[in-house]
């Protein structure tokens, strides 16, 4: 694997080895079609782990998939951040491991030789979860050639990816800006919806906000994706998972009340087939709280669902610039003026740096309730 000019892991072949046997083309989940047989309206549920929803990102929905991959004895495989943090793909085998698979990562990780660990798993029969993006559950599955009944895929809600290299140059520049060595970093809070990213700088936890937050807000912008998530086959239904998982966001806005505290995140969750179904009807009804919900309150804030992100006009400036060692996150905004200035984006970051978001957001959801049932 070859990393282009913007970071981005490209394949590249040995033409001194090369035999002509055009098994690269055969597992490469771009070039090959697929062959998915998931449903084209899944169903929708709303999750979360009451073991887990307390250190998660968002409901726990991955945990609990995988404490019961586990509990059959089973390996789970996700991205995790390294001592030097950059993303990789794992191995775990244990409850205790799964701490580091945890939280959201926003940046491409690194996959290395987990495909031939998971084949090899699968032909001795051991029960395997693996999450990942939509398109690195593809390629699990371009690689395998065959179905594994003992094989469960979660593809997340993805928007899409940055590289591990323009990530690693923010870290360089939001360090500068604060004077001190990053070794830390959480892309979301885990202990609930409408906390800021943080760094952990010497050893102390500091929240981001504005530019020193320029990398989030790059991405909610689309503004520092890899250019083929712009035109992602993945990113529409049917999904390439057995189930697909994210936030439900908008939940009780936008379909029937949702009668319970939504602070501490909810997940969302798709069944994409019979398998899907399965796993989920496994899990422990005493740790895990289900209620299905209709598909379309679930596609509403979930665009990502059945679309790819638009590219932003000046993406390719603003990555360039991320990249330039010798350009700053203060002349990055003057120049693209990334961070959210707008009156919600204002109430927003008021309600997260002074611990009021879940007021507002209490406030916000009665109003688009109320508005809703105006226009009926």
């Amino acid at each position: 694997m070859i990393a282009d000019s913007e970071g981005f892991l490209h394949p590249q072949i040995d033409e001194g080895r090369c035999i002509g046997c055009g098994m690269c083309e055969k597992s490469c989940p771009v070039i090959i079609e697929n062959g998915n047989d998931n449903e084209f309206a899944p169903h929708a549920y709303a999750v979360w782990s009451v073991l887990d929803r307390a250190r998660s990102s968002s409901g726990g929905a991955f945990s609990a998939f995988a404490r019961l991959v586990l509990s059959k004895g089973g390996y789970v495989f996700g991205a995790s951040f390294d001592e030097m943090l950059h993303c990789r793909h794992i191995e775990v085998k244990s409850i205790e491991q799964l701490e580091s698979l945890r939280g959201s990562k926003y940046v491409q990780s690194e996959i290395g030789l987990i495909y031939r660990r998971i084949k090899g798993l699968l032909r001795d029969d051991k029960y395997v979860l693996f999450c990942g993006t939509p398109c690195q559950v593809a390629g699990l599955y371009a690689f395998l050639h065959k179905d594994y009944d003992h094989l469960l895929t979660l593809d997340l809600v993805c928007h899409g990816v940055p590289s591990d290299e323009l990530f690693h140059a923010y870290i360089s520049k939001v360090s500068s800006r604060l004077s001190g060595q990053v070794n830390g970093f959480e892309f979301r809070r885990r202990d609930g919806w409408g906390k800021a990213p943080s760094i952990s700088l010497s050893g102390k936890l500091i929240p981001l906000y504005g530019v020193n937050n320029l990398y989030m807000e790059a991405f909610d912008k689309n503004a520092i994706f890899r250019k083929s998530c712009y035109t992602c086959k993945f990113a529409d239904v049917p999904r390439i998972g057995d189930c697909t998982i994210g936030d439900f966001w908008g939940i009780g806005r936008h379909g029937s009340p949702f009668k319970h505290n939504v602070d501490k995140g909810v997940s969302l969750v798709l069944t994409n087939n019979a398998r899907g179904r399965e796993f989920l009807e496994q899990l422990d009804e005493a740790d895990v709280f289900v209620e299905e919900r209709d598909l379309s309150e679930a596609l509403i804030e979930n665009h990502n669902i059945l679309h790819q992100s638009v590219s932003k006009r000046n993406r390719d400036g603003i990555v360039a610039d991320m990249l330039n060692s010798n350009v700053s996150l203060d002349e990055i905004e003057k120049k693209y003026k990334l961070v959210d200035k707008s009156l919600k984006g204002i109430i927003k970051r008021i309600g997260v740096k002074y611990h009021l978001f879940p007021i507002l957001k209490s406030f916000y959801n009665k109003i688009i309730i109320v508005k809703s049932q105006i226009m009926k």
